[in-house]
């Protein structure tokens, strides 16, 4: 009898160890970048120069998001809010950041953003020309922290005109952009995908 009774309360134990995870996974209010499989990289390696999927997961007090890319020439930034989109949210989703060169002009590339959720699929697609540079590097942030009083750097793609060494820009970039700044003056141009959460 108390072995039965020992694996019903484990049982229960289990049952509301998930549960609490679960709920604490919900209210995190984080971004997060998704694994990916074989042929989801395929995919979008095989219809966009540069792409970021980051999955969003917020609680009831988020109302609203906004994304938005910002450039930087320098370190100076000089294209304040780029396709700026702005959608309610709730729950979770994900926003996908692509770039893709057209083929008529090499120079020319279209930047998509869609912010994907439970309501649908809303997108903003615009050109932006970008110079020929001798090296390129992107990234993203791996887990952000949603904070509704902070804007958010989730993505970047620096361009570097010369031969010189190049490197990403560094992880404590995307959790503290305002401290490290410094790092964009190493590049001719940065493009960030920003976000806004409001509640």
């Amino acid at each position: 009898m108390k072995k039965i009774f020992l694996s019903i309360s484990l049982s229960l134990l289990s049952l509301s160890l998930v549960a609490c995870k679960a709920d604490d996974t919900k209210s995190e209010n984080n971004l997060s970048v998704p694994e990916l499989t074989a042929r989801e990289k395929a995919i979008l390696e095989n219809t966009a120069e540069h792409s970021f999927l980051i999955d969003i997961n917020v609680d009831d007090t988020y109302k609203e998001m906004s994304v938005w890319v910002e450039k930087y020439e320098f370190g100076k930034l000089v294209e304040p809010e780029m396709g700026r989109m702005t959608t309610a949210v709730k729950d979770n989703g994900t926003i996908i950041f692509t770039t893709s060169k057209t083929v008529a002009d090499q120079k020319l590339s279209i930047f998509n953003i869609s912010i994907q959720n439970d309501d649908g699929t809303d997108t903003v697609t615009y050109p932006e020309t970008i110079d020929k540079m001798d090296s390129s590097v992107w990234g993203s942030a791996g887990k952000l922290k949603i904070n509704s009083t902070k804007k958010l750097a989730l993505a970047s793609i620096c361009y570097l005109s010369g031969n010189g060494g190049i490197r990403s820009l560094s992880t404590d970039f995307y959790g503290d952009m305002d401290s490290h700044m410094d790092e964009l003056k190493e590049f001719d141009v940065v493009y960030l995908l920003r976000s806004e959460f409001t509640k």
